[in-house]
């Protein structure tokens, strides 16, 4: 698990859920506005109106069955919360959300989130295998700064998307205020990823080929003979190589295969995205000034 302390004070209103449908408050109200039938007159009003009461309740339960999510509640308070999308219940004065569709609408989560009292937004974003199942970003409205927040996934080190991995988010069961968060899922065949991976790393499109400071043409021609298409893009290192920029102008110019290559990134599956110059830099300066690795 992944313990979140101090993050950044982020609002993200516009995930909020709804804890219930229209549709079953509709079919509540018609239910409770029916009046007893006059033909069982012979019947006492008092008991006639508890069987329909009766009635009126299994059908609610039947039409929730039906409809969406189910909650256990104590005085009118949710104690727990499920559905097909995520799990959540209080284990250990904690609440454990077990997230087990990561391909779910965000608004899913926030609802039910928001059944058990918490102002938790939550999103799953496609990312590359490497990135997969890891937090992306986070962050903690001014009343939640200090909560303790855990992340990981069940079994632990498993990838999110792939068939029994569970995202796992544990929060103190007197958690206030609001908590953003963002987390990563294996994209799915022609999806761009929310956020570029490192190409050559473990599980990656380019797995342990060496690319800082090599030609474009020898890193292409690597890509090439794994079946990965690659786009570039022309970076201006900064001043000591420490960080860099990417200005619009510049992405217009021919790449030749004697240009320099930084950083290679996963952007979608089978393709990677070269970061490059027409010179080469004695330090790279995608990271902070590093000398490429002989």
């Amino acid at each position: 698990m992944n313990e979140l302390k101090h993050l950044a004070r982020v609002r993200d209103e516009d995930l909020a859920g709804r804890a219930s449908g229209a549709g079953a408050r509709a079919l509540l109200a018609a239910i409770t506005a029916e009046e007893p039938t006059p033909e069982r007159a012979h019947v006492p009003r008092r008991r006639t109106w508890r069987l329909l009461l009766s009635a009126a309740a299994t059908a609610v339960l039947a039409a929730a069955a039906l409809i969406g999510p189910s909650l256990v509640t104590t005085t009118g308070v949710a104690t727990s919360y499920a559905s097909t999308e995520l799990d959540i219940v209080q284990e250990g004065g904690e609440w454990v959300a077990r997230i087990k569709d990561p391909y779910a609408r965000y608004e899913k989560y926030n609802q039910g989130f928001k059944a058990v009292g918490l102002d938790v937004s939550l999103q799953i974003v496609p990312l590359s295998p490497s990135r997969a199942g890891g937090l992306v970003q986070s962050g903690l409205g001014d009343a939640a700064v200090g909560e303790r927040i855990t992340t990981g996934t069940e079994p632990d080190g498993c990838e999110a998307g792939q068939p029994g991995c569970v995202l796992v988010l544990k929060l103190p069961v007197g958690f206030k205020g609001q908590a953003w968060l963002k987390f990563g899922r294996r994209a799915r065949p022609g999806e761009a990823y929310g956020v570029p991976g490192h190409a050559n790393a473990k599980g990656e499109m380019l797995a342990g080929v060496k690319i800082s400071g090599r030609t474009v043409g020898e890193v292409v021609a690597e890509a090439r003979a794994r079946g990965v298409t690659t786009t570039f893009q022309v970076i201006t290192p900064h001043e000591d190589y420490h960080g860099y920029s990417i200005r619009q102008e510049e992405q217009k110019a021919h790449v030749g295969n004697d240009w320099y290559v930084w950083e290679a990134e996963s952007v979608q599956p089978g393709e990677v995205r070269l970061l490059v110059t027409k010179e080469n830099l004695p330090k790279n300066p995608v990271y902070n000034g590093v000398p490429p690795v002989g």
